[in-house]
């Protein structure tokens, strides 16, 4: 187990590493004649992202690992809402369709997945805003929180900074940002829903065909109990690295999400930095998400194989 995570953190530190020497080839190019050497360059380089400098942004004038810090809270409070919302709907779902594999319930909530999966973003929260914002009033447009609030920023995210507020208002305070965070969350959560239903349809089956199961079911045990005690227990980590994979598709489609719904965070900031060509905070930008992303995935595997006994299993037995 010990070699498998030191080559897990190897891959971790050489992917950071050609992903760094990509960013500094593109900046290199761009700014050939403000550099010498290639290779003593990109040791500067190095040295500055260890030491926090991302550069200044040429739009604000202002640090753009500050940027990054202010930006940053609002995108991970919208993707974790997102990954709840796919949670809460796809592992029952995507449990429903395993044990009706076959019928019409099944070939209903695949071509569901189909469609989802297929369905563009902005056009998605454009007619979600039209109808339950325009149409019935119920949600806002857009935003975090309305102007009625003022809440001080201390974590970036809204729902826990309108919590930790000594306003007398601030239950309505967080009830007023749930209520701003439900329609992106809703757009954003569509695609990791729809995977999450596959996969765990697909882990799910496997499940099913293993011997215990079947003994447990011969036992007299209820095919709900078998399912829920035993299934989804063995099936869900089997599923966890796919879902892990999700992350990157998350953070792509928040970019669009939150310029429809103008959500304050990274992918908003990050848009908006490409359209000024502000050089300095598209390359801080990048590598944040990036790193992120891979930081993300990289540590899914590893818990995965931590709480997944065949996963160790294989493990060991390819190291004996």
């Amino acid at each position: 187990m010990l070699v498998y995570l030191l080559r897990r953190v190897n891959l971790l530190l050489t992917t950071l590493l050609l992903l760094t020497l990509i960013a500094y080839a593109l900046e290199y190019h761009l700014l050939s004649e403000a550099r010498g050497d290639f290779w003593a360059g990109y040791l500067v380089f190095i040295r500055q992202l260890l030491g926090g400098d991302f550069g200044i942004s040429s739009a604000t004038g202002m640090p753009v690992l500050g940027a990054l810090g202010q930006y940053f809270p609002a995108t991970l409070e919208l993707c974790l809402a997102a990954f709840v919302i796919s949670l809460v709907f796809g592992v029952p779902v995507g449990t429903l369709a395993a044990l009706r594999q076959g019928r019409w319930q099944d070939t209903l909530i695949l071509t569901g997945t189909l469609v989802g999966y297929s369905v563009p973003v902005f056009w998605l929260g454009l007619l979600l805003v039209m109808f339950f914002s325009l149409n019935l009033g119920w949600l806002p447009v857009s935003g975090q929180l309305s102007l009625l609030y003022d809440i001080t920023p201390v974590t970036g995210i809204m729902t826990i900074d309108a919590l930790l507020t000594e306003h007398p208002y601030r239950w309505s305070a967080f009830l007023d940002a749930l209520r701003h965070l439900i329609l992106p969350s809703l757009v954003l959560a569509i695609v990791p829903t729809t995977e999450v239903i596959r996969q765990i349809r697909s882990a799910l089956l496997e499940v099913l065909k293993q011997n215990y199961i079947r003994a447990a079911l011969t036992k007299g045990l209820s095919e709900t109990h078998v399912v829920l005690r035993h299934g989804l227990r063995n099936a869900f980590p089997m599923a966890i690295p796919t879902l892990g994979l999700q992350l990157g598709t998350v953070l792509t489609s928040a970019m669009m999400t939150e310029i429809v719904f103008d959500w304050p965070g990274l992918g908003r900031w990050l848009v908006t930095s490409i359209a000024l060509q502000d050089y300095a905070a598209i390359k801080g930008g990048t590598l944040a998400i990036a790193t992120f992303t891979i930081v993300a995935n990289v540590a899914v595997d590893i818990l995965s194989t931590l709480i997944y006994p065949t996963r160790r299993k294989a493990l060991y037995a390819k190291q004996g």
